[in-house]
């Protein structure tokens, strides 16, 4: 086992140490070591390519600014490290990197995996705070799916303070939102989430549905890992029925996925469940061995809140074994309890629940009425202030729609100029030539449309709408041999992730593919109304620096050489 994990192991210590250099130039980056702190940046990038952290690769060149290489490379090291269960570095990388992606399209990706991160940490009040921050921004979208995904976040929270009835509002909210939307692996997230909340209000005949409804998709999607996932969830709720043997069957049938997949994390989870349920058939011996396991994996990984619970399984395995073990256990569990649910924790997270303000949401204890007036007159005012800026956006945004509709009109207007003008040069020249020909000149003219046009029955207005700005862009930057698609996504007012998504639902490419789609139309255009430009040339007006490259580019696009298509 010790050799199986060496590989990642040495992967993970070899990522830390590009990382600590990366940290050290990024302090003399303004001292003339940008080109050192560049390729640092791009080496720990690929690392994270590498390690499936991200999916697909990117390079920074020397111009790109100091701060953008942070933001993007502290970011990463945080997604990286909350993979690795690392969940102390990821909060340190994430905080580096925040102040850096505020007022960025990274913000709530940022805040997000700052707030699970801390989850792990069993720090609710520091993580409830970055996920309320979250939700805000995801709220603002508008994105149901999105958004379901913080109110998830936010009921986790809840559970692991131990307060499973405000749990239940942000988790039956998420459901509600996610229902809007066709997406089965979130879904099935949130019924696991809802079977853990019923089950810890001990409810446990209304977690079971949630519990099988998790399973089942699951099973659907054929994804062993997160069936396994699903499966642990279903065994608590068995426990809390006292079907101890089934429990029993169905942890066995998940213990063995997290420890081949290398989850510890839900590894000891699971420990914990079939510790329960082996004490609960009388069998502490072997609940010993499994609640043995799980707190020393939890106490590596500082996860204070299920070590809490291994505890108490050794406190009640040992109470008429040992019981000597067993006072050593209860001590050390009455420690993690008053660490974890102290009075401060609590009155935290009350007060993030009175600050949403929302009728859905459940009101703290009467005792709080005064502290809770408080913070309805400060949300109003944050309410009010949001109010008046989403005001102004939309204002804004209006004024450049306009502009941007009339730069598309003037555009559109020139290329059927360009297409006449070109039809009629076609018709000349097909005069005196063979069929040939014809067809040679049938192709120039369809070169002046666009070889990713569909048909305008088969698009929404949206989607017209967006193939129009996203040409127009794509057009406008030709010249350059890298168009950022985030840079894109940007100026289309819409995550690079969101455009990925809609680019292959509207035409089956990526949004990559599309750009170089438009690049070759251009080059073909080009090829046939100025025949007299060297193939270098229209090469690099494109945005290939090698004509090589675009003669590859262009042959697989079209099935024929530049060469030949211009002789032709």
């Amino acid at each position: 086992m010790l050799l199986a994990c060496m590989p990642a192991w040495a992967d993970k210590v070899d990522v830390e140490r590009q990382l600590d250099t990366f940290d050290k130039l990024s302090l003399t980056a303004e001292s003339g070591k940008r080109s050192s702190l560049t390729a640092a940046a791009n080496q720990l990038m690929q690392a994270f390519l590498e390690a499936e952290v991200r999916d697909e690769a990117v390079r920074f060149s020397d111009n790109t600014p100091a701060d953008s290489l942070r933001k993007q490379v502290w970011y990463w090291a945080a997604e990286y490290f909350y993979a690795e269960q690392d969940y102390k570095q990821s909060v340190a990388y994430g905080e580096k990197a925040l102040p850096l992606t505020r007022g960025t399209d990274m913000e709530a990706d940022c805040l997000s995996i700052l707030s699970l991160a801390l989850f792990r940490q069993a720090d609710y009040e520091a993580s409830a705070r970055y996920a309320k921050e979250c939700y805000r921004l995801d709220e603002l979208t508008g994105d149901p799916d999105v958004m379901s995904s913080s109110l998830n976040t936010l009921a986790g929270i809840y559970l692991g303070a131990n307060q499973p009835r405000e749990a239940e509002q942000y988790i039956l909210k998420a459901i509600e939102q996610a229902s809007k939307v066709d997406n089965p692996a979130r879904m099935a997230v949130l019924q696991g989430m809802a079977s853990e909340v019923y089950h810890q209000m001990g409810d446990d005949q209304r977690a079971l549905p949630y519990a099988r409804r998790a399973c089942e998709i699951e099973e659907q999607r054929g994804d062993a890992y997160r069936l396994a996932v699903r499966r642990a969830q279903l065994a608590s709720v068995m426990i809390g029925r006292h079907d101890y043997a089934e429990a029993e069957q169905t942890l066995g049938e998940a213990i063995p996925v997290f420890r081949q997949v290398g989850d510890r994390h839900s590894l000891g989870i699971a420990l914990n469940k079939l510790g329960m349920a082996l004490l609960c058939q009388q069998r502490q011996p072997e609940a010993i061995a499994h609640y043995r396991e799980a707190e020393s994996i939890f106490e590596e990984m500082g996860d204070l809140a299920n070590e809490m619970h291994a505890q108490r399984g050794l406190y009640e395995s040992y109470w008429t074994l040992n019981p000597d073990s067993a006072k050593l256990a209860l001590d050390r569990f009455d420690l993690l309890k008053d660490s974890l649910y102290s009075n401060a924790t609590a009155e935290s997270l009350a007060r993030f629940n009175a600050e949403f303000g929302t009728d859905w949401l459940h009101r703290e204890n009467e005792q709080l009425h005064s502290r809770v007036r408080t913070y309805i007159f400060i949300g109003i005012g944050l309410w009010i202030a949001i109010t008046v800026c989403l005001l102004w956006l939309r204002r804004r945004m209006k004024i450049r729609e306009a502009a941007l509709r009339a730069t598309i009109a003037e555009l559109q207007r020139q290329q059927r100029a360009e297409a006449q003008e070109l039809e009629a040069t076609s018709d000349a020249a097909n005069a005196s030539t063979s069929d040939a020909a014809n067809v040679s000149s049938s192709d120039a003219a369809s070169a002046t449309t666009d070889a990713t046009a569909i048909a305008e029955d088969d698009l929404s207005a949206a989607d017209r709408e967006l193939l129009s700005r996203l040409v127009l862009l794509v057009r406008r930057d030709m010249s350059q041999a890298d168009i950022s698609v985030e840079a894109l996504a940007s100026e289309l007012c819409i995550t690079r992730g969101q455009l990925n998504r809609r680019m292959k639902a509207i035409t089956g490419l990526t949004t990559q593919q599309y750009i170089t789609r438009v690049r070759m139309e251009q080059a073909r255009l080009m090829l046939t109304s100025h025949p007299e430009l060297p193939i270098a040339e229209v090469a690099f007006r494109c945005g290939f620096a090698d004509p090589t490259s675009f003669t590859r580019a262009f042959r697989q696009t079209f099935g024929i050489a530049p060469s030949q298509f211009k002789n032709k």
